[in-house]
């Protein structure tokens, strides 16, 4: 989500994918056993491996949980929560998931499109009037899976809101004024102002804001009870975590401010949680949106979310050789790939050097979270 220089991105989601990979590769395919199988040996030299890998990045803080089925079967932190108080990294920090975000508001718009307020495919201005966009084309076509699969042909604005007090009201006022760079439906070009204006479609539509509505239909029946929105309620709960990042041409970790200037941008990436609640979510995510045996999310909006919507480009194959996850292609909030053997679904996120990422294999039903803090 944060504005950040290309060689950084690539170096994170290798960071990233780096720990992915390895924890696939101690529970794939032998998934089908681990009723029979100890988790303790199957992550014997884990520990060890995680300390080596946080020294070699002289990464802080490194939470990792792994879920399996309808269980979350490992979660441990590694290093700190906040470096310079030395306080240790847990399960429960909260952590800024920055984009991982953007699949709850995809989830919330599929569960409007349930209750017939809005259509994937239908033009959006249909049910939001009030929406414009830079000209009539645009206006008579674009729909809501068009926003969320970064197809407009809009591209980033970033500057836009990062560090603005543009309410979410405002920003969706100036998609007039953005000029599309591609046709739509062309190209993929990522835009996080087009999920603050899902997120105020929803208010819209909901008659409650972007927030209210994901507390009710999604956290509350999930048993997500810490997680929040913003900075400031992360505070009042003691476990959170502290970004820091490298001094410049030295490797002393000094601390930098959280990122608070969300409260417009917020359905692209404001949601704070930690890895006991996240495991929830994706448990849901895993069984066609069940949790406990409740129906949380119907099975229908959770499938919209994986139709494939754009190609992607192959960047870490054409920049650092990357070939384990291959031919990308985003749905709404998240991306799908091929995976050897099998198929992957997964999403980043990243805002003030704290990372996240979120992935699993929907036939295998094994699933991962990883949250890095310092993005050298």
């Amino acid at each position: 989500m944060l504005i950040i220089s290309r060689a950084n991105r690539c170096l994170k989601k290798t960071f990233l994918f780096v720990l992915i990979i390895c924890l696939i590769g101690l529970f794939y395919p032998r998934v089908l056993h681990a009723q029979r199988e100890q988790i303790s040996k199957r992550l014997e030299g884990f520990d060890e491996e995680m300390g080596k890998i946080l020294k070699d990045w002289n990464a802080p803080g490194v939470a990792v949980g792994v879920v399996v089925q309808d269980k979350l079967l490992f979660a441990q932190g590694y290093g700190y929560r906040d470096y310079g108080k030395k306080l240790p990294m847990t399960p429960n920090t909260l952590f800024q998931i920055a984009s991982n975000t953007k699949l709850f508001t995809a989830v919330a718009v599929g569960l409007l499109v349930e209750e017939g307020k809005l259509d994937w495919d239908k033009p959006v201005r249909q049910y939001v009037p009030g929406i414009q966009f830079y000209n009539d084309e645009l206006n008579q076509t674009v729909t809501i899976r068009d926003m969320l699969a970064h197809r407009t042909g809009i591209t980033r604005h970033d500057l836009i809101w990062y560090k603005s007090d543009f309410t979410r009201k405002e920003l969706f006022e100036r998609l007039k004024y953005l000029e599309p760079r591609q046709p739509l439906r062309q190209a993929f070009l990522y835009n996080n102002l087009m999920y603050a204006a899902a997120g105020y479609i929803v208010e819209q539509l909901a008659q409650k804001t972007w927030e209210e509505f994901l507390r009710e239909r999604v956290f509350q029946p999930l048993g997500m009870d810490s997680t929040v929105f913003t900075v400031e309620q992360m505070k009042r709960q003691p476990d959170h975590s502290v970004p820091y990042q490298e001094k410049r041409d030295s490797d002393q970790l000094i601390q930098i401010p959280h990122y608070e200037d969300q409260a417009g941008v917020g359905p692209a990436g404001s949601i704070i949680s930690n890895v006991e609640e996240m495991s929830r979510w994706l448990i849901a995510l895993m069984n066609d949106g069940k949790y406990l045996g409740k129906q949380v999310i119907p099975p229908r909006v959770l499938k919209a979310t994986l139709e494939p919507a754009i190609a992607q480009p192959n960047v870490l194959l054409g920049t650092l050789g990357y070939k384990e996850v291959l031919n990308p292609i985003y749905g709404t909030g998240r991306s799908v790939a091929s995976y050897p053997g099998t198929y992957f679904t997964y999403h980043g996120g990243a805002i003030g050097e704290c990372f996240s990422q979120l992935s699993y294999l929907p036939y295998d039903q094994i699933g991962l979270i990883v949250f890095v803090i310092g993005g050298h």
